[in-house]
């Protein structure tokens, strides 16, 4: 419990903070008068340099514009979000810890206004709070302009605003060509026990309507309204679509009779999208509402005739290589039938030879590198194949048809991971891009199937050259090191993450190039090229997916349990013990935040891995220490950990594990 004279403390101690903070680099912004969405204006006196952020739409602005160092702590929704951010856990989204707050000393804590507790602590004489909330897409643009002059950084909001508001443009000009009649409708749905939907004032039916679809009016307001079969059947959507994490309650909830009766069902026109999209108004809204009516109207912008821009070049950053025959290397970022690549483009002084997993044997190559095909370009991609694309790539970048290879992926080329290894005057630089959050995968354990989301693309490139048998055999190095990459990272498998770590994504390619100088004839692993190969290949990886998807091999234990679809509401809803789910939740979030226990959770993971793979056998010392952990926690030694049953849903070792912590947990509450 807090008392009122640590209450005070603090508040002497930030007034202190404030007052010893260096003026900012606004140049006279300061003193700030900022009006929140609780209509509360509060007058900033000095930048914030101590941030806790409870909203996340807040925090991945903050992150977009380039400011996460002045983050001091973040849910552990955030912390799962943007596990690159590494900052201090302050309690979940939706019952934040006070006292964690309160130990980051923030001079500024940016609430939602459900967070009534946090803000009725917080208040006016203690600490500088926002609420924050918003409606519409005009409330996130006038958020971006507040936290753009909050951190000295209106350039990038301006920019980033710009970006989403040519977006939005560019789909309501190509939707002009769509009669109204032909318009569908669609609704978002939220599923658990009952089904909810947007609000009829909610930012996801304006949303809805900027994509071109017809939203649905309950008459009711809220972010989520419950929906009954009736207005369901009345409604009869065309297309229904959600938040990805809950896609198993959609579905499962559709299946139901009276809920899977309309077209929408009917017709399997159900899609999932990332959350971050689908729940809040983000710096990527206008790519949000682009990809949204691509997947309503796939021939309308699917079609390159139908464009309403024209392909042009946007501008272009200088990559480093250091090559001989590399006469430049550059990320081109360019617009292709009113979709943003961005492309990685390697000039060479002369033809060369290239092998490419994506396109093969190639011979005259004047230029080669990797392009990032944003989501509602791929889907056109998928359902008219590539050429066309790869085509426009070309011409767009100025090349004649048949000097260009590239190979495409979704990840972003900002993202790019550039890595040289050395040997004496051996040389050897690995190009990667990955993404490894949608389609990551298990060989010899997953099923094959073709999935957008995620690759690894690789190109190896040396100051020698590569004879074919050479380039060849790079390609089995590179693989080799970047599965060892992807496994000394846990990077999990998507289909199969509670038991498998993932060797690659399924849709990875890599390139070699000829390159120049000495002949190397083999690039096996006992050869030094080789070992350089393997090297930057595994660097790279490593490199990319950090920068891609925010994972390291050290991330934060809520992020590897989020890897593997271990929530810690679901954890606490399979277990039978008979106390508040949320009192659960809470000392649950609190104990994997502090060492000892996040270690046991930590080496259970790994024990379970080798337990299901059957490298071990017998789990009796294991029973030992979950009986060690329950007595630790509850101070009763003669507590049996209970195991939870789950119903096969978590592996046994973790079922041990997560009921040795909430036996301790109830046994300490008992106690209390």
């Amino acid at each position: 419990m807090r008392s009122d004279n640590r209450r005070l403390s603090l508040c002497f101690f930030l007034t202190g903070l404030i007052l010893m903070l260096p003026l900012p680099c606004s140049g006279g912004a300061f003193p700030l008068t900022v009006t929140d969405s609780a209509q509360n204006k509060l007058i900033i006196q000095k930048k914030p340099r101590r941030v806790v952020c409870l909203v996340p739409y807040i925090t991945e602005m903050i992150g977009a514009f380039g400011r996460e160092q002045v983050l001091v702590g973040l849910t552990r929704q955030d912390l799962v979000l943007y596990p690159s951010f590494r900052k201090n856990h302050v309690g979940g989204y939706f019952h934040p810890d006070i006292d964690a707050i309160a130990k980051t000393h923030p001079d500024l804590i940016i609430a939602a206004p459900f967070h009534k507790a946090v803000i009725q602590y917080f208040g006016p004489d203690c600490c500088p709070l926002m609420v924050m909330e918003t409606k519409s897409i005009a409330d996130a643009f006038s958020q971006m302009e507040i936290i753009g002059q909050l951190f000295d950084c209106e350039k990038k909001a301006s920019e980033i605003i710009q970006r989403n508001r040519e977006q939005l443009a560019l789909v309501k000009s190509r939707l002009g060509n769509l009669p109204v009649q032909q318009r569908k409708r669609v609704v978002r749905v939220m599923a658990g026990t009952t089904l909810s939907c947007p609000g009829d004032d909610s930012f996801q039916n304006e949303i809805i309507t900027a994509a071109g679809g017809i939203p649905p009016k309950w008459e009711k307001n809220g972010f989520a309204v419950p929906v009954s079969q009736e207005q369901w059947q009345q409604f009869n959507p065309q297309m229904v679509y959600g938040c990805s994490r809950n896609e198993k309650a959609v579905q499962a909830f559709l299946k139901q009779d009276g809920w899977k009766d309309v077209a929408a069902v009917q017709n399997g026109f159900i899609r999932m999208f990332p959350c971050n999209l689908t729940c809040q108004v983000s710096t990527r809204v206008g790519y949000f509402v682009q990809w949204l009516a691509t997947v309503l109207y796939l021939d309308l912008f699917a079609d390159p005739e139908k464009a309403v821009t024209t392909n042009a070049v946007l501008d272009e950053s200088p990559v480093v290589l250091g090559l001989d025959y590399v006469k430049q290397a550059r990320v081109v970022r360019h617009r292709v039938a009113d979709s943003e690549y961005k492309s990685l483009v390697i000039r060479f002084n002369g033809p060369q030879e290239i092998l490419s997993t994506f396109e093969g044997n190639l011979t005259g190559i004047l230029g080669a590198g990797n392009t990032y095909v944003p989501m509602p370009a791929s889907l056109g991609h998928m359902a008219y194949g590539v050429t066309q694309a790869q085509e426009a790539i070309q011409k767009n970048l100025g090349f004649a048809k048949g000097e260009f290879s590239t190979m495409m992926t979704g990840a972003d080329m900002d993202n790019l991971a550039v890595v040289k290894k050395s040997f004496k005057d051996l040389e050897v630089t690995a190009l990667v891009t990955a993404g490894v959050k949608g389609n990551a995968m298990r060989m010899s354990k997953d099923t094959g199937q073709y999935f957008s989301h995620g690759t690894i693309n690789i190109i190896v490139m040396t100051n020698r050259t590569l004879p074919p048998n050479a380039r060849a055999r790079s390609i089995i190095t590179a693989t080799e090191a970047k599965s060892a990459a992807l496994l000394d990272m846990d990077v999990r498998s998507s289909y199969t993450p509670l038991t498998h770590r993932a060797t690659g994504t399924g849709t990875d390619n890599i390139m070699v190039v000829q390159g120049d100088g000495p002949v190397e004839r083999f690039a096996g692993g006992h050869s030094k090229i080789g070992e350089l190969i393997a090297k930057a290949v595994h660097a790279g990886v490593t490199q990319a997916i950090l920068k891609q998807n925010g994972l390291a091999p050290d991330r934060d234990l809520f992020q590897r349990l989020a890897d593997r679809k271990l929530r810690i509401e679901d954890i606490v809803e399979h277990c039978a013990f008979d106390y508040d789910k949320q009192f659960l939740i809470s000392r649950m979030e609190k104990l994997l935040a502090t060492p000892y226990y996040a270690s046991f959770i930590e080496s259970s993971l790994s024990i379970s891995d080798d337990y299901e793979k059957g490298l071990i056998k017998e789990l009796s010392f294991f029973d030992t220490m979950c009986c060690s952990v329950t007595a630790r926690l509850s101070g009763k030694k003669d507590i049996r950990p209970e195991t939870i049953d789950s119903s096969n849903a978590l592996p046994v070792v973790m079922a041990k594990a997560f009921g040795a912590l909430i036996s301790g947990i109830t046994g300490d509450h008992n106690k209390k």
